[in-house]
């Protein structure tokens, strides 16, 4: 077993050996917080246990990635299986974009590891494994396609597959197979012929296995009997593309790509100052790279090179941000923005020995690595800021969801097994956080002020969080109460006779009237 294990640990690149261990070391360190504590958003809440059965949402493999961890949130355990898992990515990564210095191997490792869009990911902790896993198999599938022999065959399964957890990790694919092309133009012993067939073959790799894709959902969906939800729009998927909005989704994605990176304070991202800083500082790190490579002595006078590689630039914001084209009826969230870390994996990329093309004055090569180290900071301390957030607004809901029980319990004519009936949701001006920094990640994802944002929040919470079995009434019973003279006599919750025992119920008056559950929440809740 030992000489088994030397052989094929002397087989492994020391640059991607550089990788992992630089993704696993700093992730589990940068995201420790997340690993150590159980911090719910308000999807959370309802998923201590759960088997993941997501095909109405077009995720039809996500249910059978998720029994990594058993169905059930275990953070520990979670963080360790996501960690290896992308580490195993960004040994990929490198091979794929053919990143040979150690240093930078390690710096983009770590980069992976750290970067926000992964913090928003593991506050949904219960399918923080699945993502890494479906990350790693975008990874793969691009590893595989670029090799060109009957291995590639099985690419566009793994894409397929990685679409089956989430659809936005086909981001990743794409973006990494821009950036090989990229990197083929940069190779000396590359004809444009060779580097052509690659483009070529990543195309139809990709498109094979979108179309594999969504074969197997709609099979998914014949067997079980389903429809898709209107879950970011996927329902429409069925009545044709609106082809006619084609310009305008394609710019939206590069002016979101734009403003994610340079914009702080723009929806979906966590951009500030400082990080638009560290953008301009990449944006030219990797121009000055990139025009030193195509212009040294083995590449020059070969202008195929300078406009290919060009070109795989102008599409690489449109590739990284492909959701907002496929998904043309919703906005990806952050943390549908994985694949943009790829941009950071660009410029180490275009770093990784550009000194040696003499073009760059001596010392050059510390630029990247004091950009890269300050980058890391700036993602740690997102990362951070996302869990500390949270955590706050879990700890204020603990509070408010106890000290109702404790006011129900107590309430005058209260039994043990009454029906317990709460209209509404609480009114977040008696939950506010005052410090101002949580801004910065303020998403629905991050909770700032209370994770139970729907009346059936505070069900899950009660049930789920403080142990306390109390059954969330039917629809009918919600509304019949909302609309009964007594509840509308009632005062607003925390005012004394907010709670009340009614009709031998107990009933808890939040809001003025219950808002009735739509039907893609009823849809959701009897998932399959």
């Amino acid at each position: 077993m030992d000489k088994q294990m030397s052989r094929l640990w002397q087989r492994v690149d020391p640059a991607a050996r550089a990788a992992f261990f630089s993704c696993f070391v700093v992730g589990y360190l940068a995201h420790l917080f997340a690993f150590a504590n159980l911090i719910p958003n308000a999807d959370g809440l309802s998923r201590v246990y759960d088997p993941q059965q997501m095909t109405v949402s077009g995720r039809w493999f996500l249910h059978y990635a998720s029994a990594l961890n058993d169905f059930t949130q275990m953070p520990a355990a979670i963080g360790l299986v996501t960690m290896v898992l992308l580490g195993l990515a960004a040994a990929l990564t490198v091979d794929i974009l053919k990143i040979r210095g150690r240093v930078a191997a390690g710096l983009w490792g770590a980069i992976m590891a750290a970067f926000p869009c992964l913090g928003y990911t593991f506050l949904y902790m219960f399918t923080a494994s699945a993502y890494a896993l479906a990350i790693l198999l975008s990874a793969g599938s691009v590893w595989l396609a670029r090799r060109g022999d009957k291995w590639s065959l099985l690419g566009p399964v793994l894409l397929a597959l990685a679409m089956g957890v989430y659809q936005a990790y086909v981001t990743v694919a794409i973006g990494l197979a821009l950036l090989a092309v990229l990197r083929e133009t940069l190779e000396p012993s590359a004809t444009f012929q060779r580097t052509l067939r690659l483009g070529v073959r990543f195309v139809v790799h990709l498109a094979v296995g979108a179309i594999l894709y969504y074969a197997i959902l709609m099979v998914f969906l014949k067997v079980k009997g389903l429809e898709l939800l209107s879950y970011l729009g996927m329902d429409a998927a069925r009545s044709g593309y609106p082809i006619g909005q084609l310009p305008r989704l394609i710019f939206s994605a590069y002016w979101q790509t734009a403003t994610f990176f340079f914009k702080p304070g723009s929806a979906n991202a966590f951009a500030t100052g400082w990080m638009m800083v560290l953008d301009l500082v990449a944006l030219a790190v990797g121009a000055a790279c990139f025009f030193a490579r195509v212009g040294s002595k083995r590449l020059k006078g070969e202008p195929w090179r300078l406009v290919g590689g060009l070109c795989m630039i102008a599409l690489l914001p449109l590739g990284l941000n492909f959701m907002r084209v496929l998904s043309p009826y919703s906005d990806p969230t952050p943390l549908m923005k994985y694949s943009f870390v790829l941009v950071y994996g660009a410029v180490l990329m275009l770093a990784d020995g550009a000194e040696s093309t003499r073009r760059l004055k001596r010392g050059w090569e510390y630029v990247p690595v004091v950009w890269a180290v300050l980058l890391l900071l700036f993602c740690v301390n997102t990362d951070n800021l996302l869990y500390t957030a949270t955590a706050q607004s879990h700890r204020a809901t603990e509070s408010y969801a106890t000290r109702m029980l404790s006011r129900i319990e107590s309430c005058p004519g209260y039994e043990k097994g009454m029906e317990i009936v709460v209209i509404g949701a609480p009114d977040e001006s008696q939950l506010r956080t005052r410090i101002p920094t949580f801004f910065q990640v303020d998403h629905y994802s991050v909770p700032l002020n209370t994770v139970t944002h729907l009346n059936k929040h505070l069900y899950y919470y009660f049930n789920d969080w403080l142990n306390v079995p109390v059954d969330e009434p039917a629809e009918e019973t919600m509304i019949a109460v909302s609309d009964s003279a007594a509840f509308k006599a009632m005062p607003l919750y925390p005012a004394d006779g907010s709670v009340q025992v009614v009709d031998g119920r107990v009933v808890v008056k939040v809001q003025e009237t219950y808002i009735p559950k739509s039907d893609f929440e009823l849809a959701y809740e009897n998932r399959r």
